[in-house]
């Protein structure tokens, strides 16, 4: 029996929020979230160490958040670090699309969709998750590089001068497609988990879904995203909220009774999950990723400057929305009962900030994956609960006639007997 009825429109995406708000739906994103940090914090690490960073000076400067910063580093430190951060990047869409499965599931009814199933649908569609906006990519690619094949025919003198102006539609429509499919790709990197987790689709088609969502609805898709965006930076400050809160009643009780005791364990574990450096030096974060990219045309450098201006002030405001665990008052010297139960402490707290960010990330995941069956109602008329619905009901009736049939064989036996 369904709980929630949609309308098809905008006003379904406010119960993103709510259904995020989900024990197994977080547990996914945490588990993907910490996957991918583990690999981002090892690389990040051998990136710094190949740019001639001492390993210890790194832990001592950048902790649990390293960074690659500066220009001078080499190539190949940069590709270990990019590796790292598109790692991490993989396994929360690959995640996504967990949350997506479940969420389907609780549209349709079924609230025993557990995490470990979501699991094992992440498991047998990781691939096509990634490898959709791998192949968008990878048609972009492709077309810029024809287009430098024919421009590289046009340099031949006489026949290249002919040759521009009669192919000259030929490449301008081209040209058209390339920056479509340049938007298609964000849309792409939006929906993929959505499309795979809600309809099961394999590369090729969740790439097609990306074109036709591109193509068709491309004013809902920004605007419905807008409003997703600002309800997931609202709702995560409002249990960032509480979180903060929560942390510093705890202080002043426990505080009451433990006195500097508490204030040494609590600071030293605070200052090792302390994130206010990294909202801090955002802006120049994006100055040495923007100093970094390849010479590109000027309308292109323009386009990845606001795209990255826009992810700088997306993600200052996520970071902001992320409850404050810090506390001051502690000394240097500390004893070492009082260290070990420091780093202790610091667990819980790395996981608490872990699941603000994976409930802010569930309510984009959750969202996405309403906007896109509004999208299959508007464009197909398409019902996706409906039509699984009647999947279930038709696997459901079957279970039930073999075991009528099961049934009918046992008295029959009984009765020969």
């Amino acid at each position: 029996m369904k709980e929630y009825e949609l309308h098809f429109n905008y006003k379904d995406i406010f119960l993103a929020p709510r259904l995020a708000l989900s024990p197994k739906k977080i547990w996914v994103l945490i588990i993907g979230n910490l996957s991918g940090f583990i690999i981002y914090w090892i690389t990040s690490y051998l990136s710094l160490i190949l740019s001639g960073v001492e390993i210890n000076v790194a832990v001592a400067d950048y902790g649990l958040y390293p960074f690659l910063f500066g220009s001078s580093s080499p190539l190949i430190s940069w590709i270990i670090y990019y590796f790292g951060i598109l790692s991490w990047l993989s396994f929360i869409l690959a995640s996504c699309s967990g949350v997506s499965r479940i969420t389907l599931k609780e549209l349709q009814g079924d609230n025993f969709y557990s995490a470990n199933d979501a699991i094992d649908f992440v498991i047998k569609k990781w691939k096509s998750v990634l490898f959709a906006p791998l192949s968008i990519f990878l048609i972009i690619l492709l077309f810029i590089l024809m287009a430098y094949i024919f421009a590289l025919f046009g340099s031949i003198p006489i026949i290249g001068s002919m040759t521009f102006p009669i192919l000259y539609l030929f490449y301008f429509f081209g040209s058209i497609f390339t920056i479509f499919s340049f938007f298609a790709l964000f849309c792409s990197i939006l929906f993929s988990s959505s499309i795979i987790g809600a309809y099961e689709e394999d590369t090729i088609g969740t790439v097609f879904h990306s074109y036709q969502i591109t193509f068709g609805q491309p004013w809902r898709a920004i605007l419905y995203n807008i409003l997703l965006f600002l309800l997931a930076i609202i709702f995560a400050n409002v249990l960032s909220w509480f979180y903060t809160n929560s942390f510093y009643l705890i202080n002043q009780i426990f505080g009451f009774f433990m006195g500097a005791k508490l204030e040494n364990i609590v600071g030293y574990a605070s200052s090792i999950v302390d994130i206010s450096w990294i909202s801090d030096n955002m802006s120049e974060i994006t100055i040495n990723i923007e100093d970094n990219l390849f010479a590109l045309p000027n309308a292109a450098s323009d386009l990845i400057e606001l795209i990255l201006s826009l992810f700088n002030n997306l993600f200052s405001q996520f970071l902001i929305a992320l409850p404050n665990f810090s506390f001051e008052i502690y000394t240097d010297s500390l004893t070492a009962l009082e260290t070990v139960a420091g780093m202790l402490l610091s667990l819980p707290l790395i996981l608490l900030l872990l699941s603000v960010l994976s409930y802010s990330i569930a309510i984009l995941s959750v969202g996405e994956t309403i906007i896109f069956v509004i999208f299959k109602k508007i464009m197909d008329n398409e019902n996706i609960l409906s039509v699984n619905d009647e999947v279930l009901t038709d696997s459901s009736t079957n279970e039930m006639n073999d075991l009528d049939k099961s049934s009918h064989n046992i008295l029959s036996s009984f009765e020969e007997e």
